[in-house]
Protein backbone atom coordinates (compact mmCIF):
# COMPACT_ATOMS: atom_id res chain seq x y z
CA UNK A 1 0.00 0.00 0.00
CA UNK A 2 2.78 2.47 0.92
CA UNK A 3 4.40 1.97 -2.49
CA UNK A 4 1.16 3.00 -4.19
CA UNK A 5 0.54 6.27 -2.32
CA UNK A 6 0.21 9.31 -4.64
CA UNK A 7 3.16 11.72 -4.63
CA UNK A 8 1.21 14.57 -3.00
CA UNK A 9 0.12 12.42 -0.04
CA UNK A 10 3.57 10.94 0.42
CA UNK A 11 5.20 14.38 0.18
CA UNK A 12 2.85 15.65 2.88
CA UNK A 13 3.87 12.76 5.14
CA UNK A 14 7.55 13.37 4.40
CA UNK A 15 7.18 17.04 5.40
CA UNK A 16 6.96 15.91 9.05
CA UNK A 17 10.34 14.14 8.87
CA UNK A 18 13.61 15.96 9.66
CA UNK A 19 16.47 15.30 7.19
CA UNK A 20 18.13 12.52 9.19
CA UNK A 21 14.86 10.53 9.33
CA UNK A 22 14.01 11.33 5.72
CA UNK A 23 17.43 10.09 4.62
CA UNK A 24 16.53 6.66 6.01
CA UNK A 25 13.05 6.74 4.44
CA UNK A 26 14.30 7.42 0.92
CA UNK A 27 16.31 4.21 1.01
CA UNK A 28 13.13 2.12 1.25
CA UNK A 29 12.28 2.08 -2.47
CA UNK A 30 12.60 4.02 -5.73
CA UNK A 31 9.10 5.48 -5.30
CA UNK A 32 9.98 7.05 -1.94
CA UNK A 33 13.38 8.19 -3.18
CA UNK A 34 11.86 9.97 -6.19
CA UNK A 35 9.14 11.62 -4.10
CA UNK A 36 11.64 12.93 -1.54
CA UNK A 37 13.54 14.81 -4.25
CA UNK A 38 10.48 16.79 -5.40
CA UNK A 39 9.53 20.21 -3.98
CA UNK A 40 7.73 19.32 -0.76
CA UNK A 41 5.05 20.77 1.46
CA UNK A 42 6.19 23.31 4.08
CA UNK A 43 8.16 21.47 6.80
CA UNK A 44 6.45 20.56 10.06
CA UNK A 45 9.58 19.92 12.14
CA UNK A 46 11.58 22.38 14.25
CA UNK A 47 14.04 24.61 12.44
CA UNK A 48 17.74 23.74 12.64
CA UNK A 49 20.67 26.00 13.49
CA UNK A 50 23.12 26.35 10.58
CA UNK A 51 26.49 28.08 11.00
CA UNK A 52 29.06 28.86 8.32
CA UNK A 53 32.51 30.22 9.31
CA UNK A 54 33.83 33.29 7.51
CA UNK A 55 37.13 33.85 9.28
CA UNK A 56 39.28 32.09 6.68
CA UNK A 57 39.40 32.32 2.86
CA UNK A 58 37.76 28.96 2.31
CA UNK A 59 35.42 27.23 4.76
CA UNK A 60 35.78 23.46 4.47
CA UNK A 61 32.61 22.77 6.47
CA UNK A 62 29.47 24.36 7.76
CA UNK A 63 27.77 23.07 10.91
CA UNK A 64 24.12 22.21 11.58
CA UNK A 65 22.32 21.37 14.83
CA UNK A 66 19.23 19.16 15.01
CA UNK A 67 17.15 20.55 17.92
CA UNK A 68 15.15 17.34 18.40
CA UNK A 69 18.19 15.11 18.85
CA UNK A 70 20.56 17.79 20.15
CA UNK A 71 23.09 16.57 17.56
CA UNK A 72 25.63 18.57 15.56
CA UNK A 73 26.51 17.66 11.97
CA UNK A 74 29.48 18.75 9.85
CA UNK A 75 28.53 19.45 6.22
CA UNK A 76 31.51 19.55 3.81
CA UNK A 77 31.51 22.57 1.48
CA UNK A 78 33.99 21.19 -1.05
CA UNK A 79 31.35 21.14 -3.79
CA UNK A 80 31.72 24.89 -4.42
CA UNK A 81 34.25 26.03 -7.02
CA UNK A 82 34.68 29.34 -5.15
CA UNK A 83 34.52 30.09 -1.41
CA UNK A 84 31.09 31.31 -0.32
CA UNK A 85 29.85 33.22 2.72
CA UNK A 86 26.40 32.87 4.28
CA UNK A 87 23.97 35.77 3.89
CA UNK A 88 20.46 34.57 4.78
CA UNK A 89 18.02 31.67 4.82
CA UNK A 90 15.63 31.61 1.88
CA UNK A 91 13.07 28.78 1.76
CA UNK A 92 12.86 25.08 1.03
CA UNK A 93 16.24 24.35 2.60
CA UNK A 94 17.98 26.97 0.45
CA UNK A 95 20.34 29.63 1.75
CA UNK A 96 21.52 32.80 0.06
CA UNK A 97 25.31 33.16 -0.10
CA UNK A 98 27.81 35.58 -1.58
CA UNK A 99 31.09 34.70 -3.22
CA UNK A 100 33.98 35.62 -0.95
CA UNK A 101 36.61 36.42 -3.56
CA UNK A 102 35.52 39.55 -5.46
CA UNK A 103 35.10 42.92 -3.79
CA UNK A 104 31.88 43.60 -5.71
CA UNK A 105 28.79 41.65 -4.72
CA UNK A 106 28.00 38.33 -6.44
CA UNK A 107 25.27 36.09 -5.04
CA UNK A 108 24.41 32.40 -5.19
CA UNK A 109 21.71 30.05 -3.90
CA UNK A 110 22.92 26.95 -2.09
CA UNK A 111 21.51 23.82 -0.45
CA UNK A 112 24.30 22.55 1.84
CA UNK A 113 22.39 19.31 2.53
CA UNK A 114 22.13 18.26 -1.13
CA UNK A 115 25.46 19.93 -2.06
CA UNK A 116 23.97 22.12 -4.79
CA UNK A 117 24.83 25.69 -5.72
CA UNK A 118 23.41 28.05 -8.33
CA UNK A 119 25.03 31.41 -9.10
CA UNK A 120 22.56 34.25 -9.59
CA UNK A 121 22.97 36.65 -12.54
CA UNK A 122 25.20 39.69 -12.12
CA UNK A 123 23.64 42.77 -10.57
CA UNK A 124 22.72 45.71 -12.80
CA UNK A 125 24.86 48.11 -10.76
CA UNK A 126 28.35 47.46 -9.38
CA UNK A 127 28.05 47.50 -5.58
CA UNK A 128 30.42 47.06 -2.67
CA UNK A 129 28.87 46.23 0.73
CA UNK A 130 25.19 46.83 -0.15
CA UNK A 131 22.42 45.68 2.17
CA UNK A 132 20.55 42.52 1.19
CA UNK A 133 16.95 41.65 2.05
CA UNK A 134 15.03 38.41 1.52
CA UNK A 135 11.30 37.93 0.94
CA UNK A 136 9.70 34.47 0.86
CA UNK A 137 6.23 33.23 0.04
CA UNK A 138 4.06 30.51 -1.50
CA UNK A 139 2.37 30.83 -4.90
CA UNK A 140 -1.07 29.65 -6.03
CA UNK A 141 0.33 26.15 -6.64
CA UNK A 142 1.63 25.91 -3.05
CA UNK A 143 5.21 26.15 -4.31
CA UNK A 144 7.70 28.26 -2.37
CA UNK A 145 9.49 31.21 -3.96
CA UNK A 146 11.97 33.85 -2.84
CA UNK A 147 12.76 37.45 -3.74
CA UNK A 148 16.13 39.09 -3.08
CA UNK A 149 16.38 42.87 -2.61
CA UNK A 150 19.75 44.63 -2.90
CA UNK A 151 20.01 48.29 -1.88
CA UNK A 152 22.73 50.85 -1.31
CA UNK A 153 26.41 50.06 -1.43
CA UNK A 154 29.34 52.04 -2.79
CA UNK A 155 31.20 52.20 -6.09
CA UNK A 156 33.91 54.63 -7.23
CA UNK A 157 33.78 56.50 -3.89
CA UNK A 158 30.04 57.29 -4.19
CA UNK A 159 26.93 55.71 -2.71
CA UNK A 160 24.52 53.78 -4.93
CA UNK A 161 21.00 54.98 -4.03
CA UNK A 162 18.90 52.44 -5.96
CA UNK A 163 17.20 49.09 -5.31
CA UNK A 164 17.40 45.95 -7.40
CA UNK A 165 15.16 42.89 -7.14
CA UNK A 166 15.58 39.24 -8.16
CA UNK A 167 12.41 37.06 -8.17
CA UNK A 168 12.88 33.28 -8.35
CA UNK A 169 9.57 33.03 -10.24
CA UNK A 170 11.12 35.18 -12.99
CA UNK A 171 14.68 33.90 -12.69
CA UNK A 172 15.28 34.12 -16.43
CA UNK A 173 14.65 37.86 -16.31
CA UNK A 174 17.56 38.44 -13.94
CA UNK A 175 17.63 41.58 -11.79
CA UNK A 176 15.19 44.47 -12.16
CA UNK A 177 15.62 48.05 -11.01
CA UNK A 178 12.64 48.78 -8.75
CA UNK A 179 13.27 52.30 -7.56
CA UNK A 180 15.45 54.91 -5.88
CA UNK A 181 16.16 55.31 -2.18
CA UNK A 182 17.01 58.41 -0.12
CA UNK A 183 20.76 58.94 0.04
CA UNK A 184 20.69 59.14 3.85
CA UNK A 185 19.31 55.61 4.05
CA UNK A 186 21.81 54.40 1.43
CA UNK A 187 24.64 55.68 3.63
CA UNK A 188 23.17 54.26 6.83
CA UNK A 189 22.53 50.82 5.37
CA UNK A 190 25.93 50.61 3.69
CA UNK A 191 27.95 51.70 6.73
CA UNK A 192 25.96 50.57 9.77
CA UNK A 193 23.88 47.53 8.77
CA UNK A 194 25.12 43.91 9.11
CA UNK A 195 22.64 42.39 6.58
CA UNK A 196 20.28 40.62 8.99
CA UNK A 197 16.97 41.36 7.25
CA UNK A 198 13.48 40.41 8.41
CA UNK A 199 10.40 40.22 6.18
CA UNK A 200 7.16 40.41 8.16
CA UNK A 201 3.71 39.25 7.10
CA UNK A 202 2.40 42.82 6.94
CA UNK A 203 4.52 43.58 3.86
CA UNK A 204 7.58 45.30 5.31
CA UNK A 205 11.29 44.55 5.15
CA UNK A 206 13.48 45.52 8.11
CA UNK A 207 17.19 45.92 8.85
CA UNK A 208 18.75 46.87 12.19
CA UNK A 209 21.55 49.41 12.26
CA UNK A 210 24.50 48.64 14.49
CA UNK A 211 25.34 52.26 15.32
CA UNK A 212 24.41 53.09 18.92
CA UNK A 213 21.80 54.12 19.62
CA UNK A 214 20.35 51.16 17.70
CA UNK A 215 17.50 51.76 15.29
CA UNK A 216 15.61 49.89 12.58
CA UNK A 217 15.24 50.89 8.93
CA UNK A 218 11.95 49.83 7.34
CA UNK A 219 11.08 49.43 3.65
CA UNK A 220 7.41 49.41 2.64
CA UNK A 221 7.25 46.86 -0.17
CA UNK A 222 3.95 48.22 -1.49
CA UNK A 223 5.33 51.64 -2.39
CA UNK A 224 9.13 51.31 -1.81
CA UNK A 225 9.02 53.98 0.91
CA UNK A 226 11.70 54.16 3.62
CA UNK A 227 11.50 55.26 7.25
CA UNK A 228 13.29 54.83 10.56
CA UNK A 229 11.77 53.02 13.54
CA UNK A 230 13.06 53.79 17.04
CA UNK A 231 13.86 50.93 19.41
CA UNK A 232 13.02 50.58 23.12
CA UNK A 233 15.96 51.36 25.41
CA UNK A 234 17.86 52.33 22.26
CA UNK A 235 20.48 54.42 24.04
CA UNK A 236 21.08 51.70 26.68
CA UNK A 237 21.26 48.58 24.53
CA UNK A 238 24.67 46.94 24.30
CA UNK A 239 23.38 44.28 21.89
CA UNK A 240 20.27 43.99 19.77
CA UNK A 241 18.95 41.75 16.99
CA UNK A 242 15.71 41.49 15.05
CA UNK A 243 13.91 38.33 13.94
CA UNK A 244 10.51 37.22 12.63
CA UNK A 245 8.13 35.92 15.24
CA UNK A 246 5.87 32.92 14.75
CA UNK A 247 2.89 35.26 14.32
CA UNK A 248 4.64 36.94 11.39
CA UNK A 249 5.45 40.20 13.22
CA UNK A 250 8.81 41.83 13.88
CA UNK A 251 10.54 40.68 17.06
CA UNK A 252 13.48 42.32 18.82
CA UNK A 253 15.92 40.78 21.27
CA UNK A 254 18.20 43.08 23.19
CA UNK A 255 19.88 43.85 26.45
CA UNK A 256 22.80 45.49 28.16
CA UNK A 257 25.73 44.29 30.23
CA UNK A 258 24.55 43.56 33.75
CA UNK A 259 20.85 43.46 32.81
CA UNK A 260 18.50 40.68 31.70
CA UNK A 261 17.89 40.24 28.00
CA UNK A 262 14.37 40.94 26.73
CA UNK A 263 12.11 40.21 23.77
CA UNK A 264 9.85 42.88 22.28
CA UNK A 265 7.32 42.91 19.45
CA UNK A 266 6.57 45.84 17.14
CA UNK A 267 2.93 46.91 17.14
CA UNK A 268 2.37 48.96 13.99
CA UNK A 269 -1.28 49.57 14.81
CA UNK A 270 -0.15 51.44 17.91
CA UNK A 271 2.05 53.91 16.01
CA UNK A 272 5.16 51.72 15.98
CA UNK A 273 5.16 51.03 19.70
CA UNK A 274 7.06 48.11 21.17
CA UNK A 275 5.52 45.78 23.76
CA UNK A 276 7.52 43.45 26.01
CA UNK A 277 6.93 39.78 25.23
CA UNK A 278 9.43 37.94 27.43
CA UNK A 279 12.48 38.36 29.67
CA UNK A 280 15.39 35.97 30.00
CA UNK A 281 15.00 34.04 33.29
CA UNK A 282 17.60 34.98 35.88
CA UNK A 283 18.90 31.40 36.14
CA UNK A 284 19.59 31.31 32.37
CA UNK A 285 21.01 34.79 31.88
CA UNK A 286 24.32 34.53 30.02
CA UNK A 287 27.36 36.81 30.48
CA UNK A 288 27.46 38.13 26.92
CA UNK A 289 30.04 40.85 26.37
CA UNK A 290 29.32 44.23 24.89
CA UNK A 291 28.22 43.88 21.28
CA UNK A 292 29.30 40.22 21.05
CA UNK A 293 25.84 38.66 20.95
CA UNK A 294 24.19 37.57 17.71
CA UNK A 295 20.75 36.24 16.88
CA UNK A 296 19.48 33.67 14.38
CA UNK A 297 15.72 33.27 14.33
CA UNK A 298 12.90 32.17 12.06
CA UNK A 299 9.40 31.78 13.44
CA UNK A 300 9.57 28.84 15.82
CA UNK A 301 12.94 29.50 17.50
CA UNK A 302 15.47 32.27 18.02
CA UNK A 303 19.07 31.48 18.99
CA UNK A 304 21.28 33.86 20.96
CA UNK A 305 25.00 33.08 20.76
CA UNK A 306 28.45 34.61 20.93
CA UNK A 307 30.58 31.81 19.45
CA UNK A 308 29.95 28.32 18.17
CA UNK A 309 31.79 26.49 20.93
CA UNK A 310 29.84 28.02 23.82
CA UNK A 311 26.31 27.30 25.00
CA UNK A 312 23.50 29.03 23.12
CA UNK A 313 20.32 30.46 24.57
CA UNK A 314 17.16 29.52 22.65
CA UNK A 315 13.75 31.11 22.86
CA UNK A 316 11.16 28.76 21.36
CA UNK A 317 7.61 29.65 20.35
CA UNK A 318 6.61 26.18 19.17
CA UNK A 319 3.50 24.80 20.82
CA UNK A 320 4.47 22.67 23.81
CA UNK A 321 8.04 23.99 23.83
CA UNK A 322 7.60 27.67 24.58
CA UNK A 323 10.18 29.33 26.77
CA UNK A 324 13.94 29.67 27.24
CA UNK A 325 16.52 26.89 27.14
CA UNK A 326 20.29 26.53 27.06
CA UNK A 327 21.67 24.26 24.34
CA UNK A 328 25.18 22.91 23.98
CA UNK A 329 27.49 24.57 21.49
CA UNK A 330 29.60 22.78 18.92
CA UNK A 331 32.91 22.65 20.79
CA UNK A 332 35.90 21.47 18.78
CA UNK A 333 39.37 21.97 20.20
CA UNK A 334 41.89 23.62 17.95
CA UNK A 335 39.38 25.46 15.75
CA UNK A 336 38.22 29.01 16.42
CA UNK A 337 34.49 29.41 15.82
CA UNK A 338 34.17 33.00 17.00
CA UNK A 339 33.71 34.36 13.49
CA UNK A 340 30.78 32.82 11.69
CA UNK A 341 27.31 33.61 10.35
CA UNK A 342 24.28 31.56 11.39
CA UNK A 343 20.67 31.17 10.35
CA UNK A 344 17.65 29.23 11.52
CA UNK A 345 16.77 26.86 8.68
CA UNK A 346 14.35 24.08 7.73
CA UNK A 347 16.65 21.65 5.87
CA UNK A 348 15.42 19.92 2.74
CA UNK A 349 16.65 17.04 0.60
CA UNK A 350 14.77 18.30 -2.45
CA UNK A 351 16.94 18.60 -5.55
CA UNK A 352 15.13 21.72 -6.77
CA UNK A 353 17.02 25.02 -6.93
CA UNK A 354 14.12 26.72 -8.75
Amino acid sequence: MWNELPFDILSHIFSFLPPNSLAHAICVCKHWHYCSRLPAFPPRFLSWFLAMPFWRPRSTCCYARDPDQGTWYSLPMDFTAEPILLVSYLTGGLVLCRFASPALLRLAVCNPFTRQILALPDLLASRYKPVIGVITGTDSNSLSYYIVIVAGGTYDASYESTLEMYDSRRGGDGWRLVGPMPIEFAVRLTVWTPNESVHTDDGFLYWITSARAYSVVRLDLACWAWREVKLPMADRLDWAAIFKRRNGRLGLMGGSVGAMGQVWELDMQACDEWRTVSTVPSDLDMPFGRGSIKCAGAGDAAYLYSDLGSDMLVWSETEGKEGWNLVEGRSNSGINFSFFKAVSIHPSLSRSLF
